[in-house]
C-alpha cells in the first residue's frame, strides 16, 4: 500500500544554497500538507519563515513543535510523539490513509545528523503467524497484525538528486528501527 504523496527534492526543487542541506523538515510539511489537500508556499518562503520564527535552529535542524504548528496554520490537525519504542502507531496512521513524518539519524562524513522523512506506505509480508494462524497479504489484514522485521516501508527521501528515485523507496522494518529516533509527526485532516 502506497499513498499519494507528493515528492519534492532538496536539490531539485529548492534553489537556495543555504537551503539545499537543509530543507528537509520543510520538504516533509509540504509533501504531508499538500497530500491532505493543503494550499503550501514554496519550500524556500518555508524554509525562511521557519528560520524567522524560530522553526529551525542552525545547530540542531527542525523543531518538531514549529512543524506541528505550522501544519495546524495549514487547517490540519497535528501533534508529535516522541520516545516511541515500536512503530505500532506510526503503522496505525499508514493504515488510516495518513503519511508520518518520521526523524531518523544519518552518517555524513564519520558525523550523525538528524534527517526527517516522509513515510509514505508499507508491504507486509506474507507468513504465518504463530498466534493468528493467518495469511496475512494485501488484501486482508487482520486487526491483531504484529510488525515483522521482513515488512518493508515506503518513504520519500528529500536528499535525492533524482525525483524519480527519490519517491516511494523502500526500506525493511528492521533497519528503519535501527536509524529511527523514536520521533514521529502525525498530520492529518481535520475530522468533519
Amino acid at each position: 500500500m502506497k499513498l499519494d504523496v507528493p515528492y519534492y527534492s532538496q536539490f531539485v526543487d529548492v534553489d537556495d544554497s543555504f537551503w539545499m542541506l537543509r530543507a528537509c523538515g520543510a520538504v516533509a510539511l509540504k509533501e504531508v500538507a499538500e497530500f491532505h489537500g493543503a494550499t503550501v508556499p514554496d519550500i524556500v518562503t518555508l524554509c525562511n519563515e521557519g528560520k524567522d520564527r524560530g522553526g529551525y535552529d542552525t545547530e540542531n535542524g527542525w523543531i518538531h513543535d514549529y512543524l506541528v504548528v505550522k501544519a495546524k496554520e495549514f487547517g490540519l490537525n497535528a501533534y508529535r510523539k516522541e520516545g516511541l519504542g515500536t512503530l505500532n502507531e506510526v503503522m496505525e496512521s499508514l493504515k488510516n490513509g495518513n503519511p508520518v513524518i518520521v526523524s531518523v539519524e544519518k552518517r555524513v562524513l564519520e558525523q550523525k545528523r538528524f534527517h526527517l522523512i516522509v513515510l509514505t506506505g508499507f508491504e507486509q509480508s506474507n507468513v504465518f503467524s504463530a498466534e493468528t494462524k493467518q495469511i496475512h497479504n494485501e488484501s486482508e489484514q487482520a486487526a491483531d497484525y504484529t510488525l515483522k522485521a521482513t515488512d518493508c516501508l515506503y518513504y520519500h527521501e528529500s536528499e535525492s538528486t533524482n525525483k524519480e528515485k527519490g519517491k516511494h523507496r523502500i526500506c525493511d522494518v528492521e533497519t528503519l528501527e535501527n536509524y529511527w529516533r523514536g520521533k514521529a509527526i502525525f498530520i492529518e485532516k481535520p475530522s468533519l
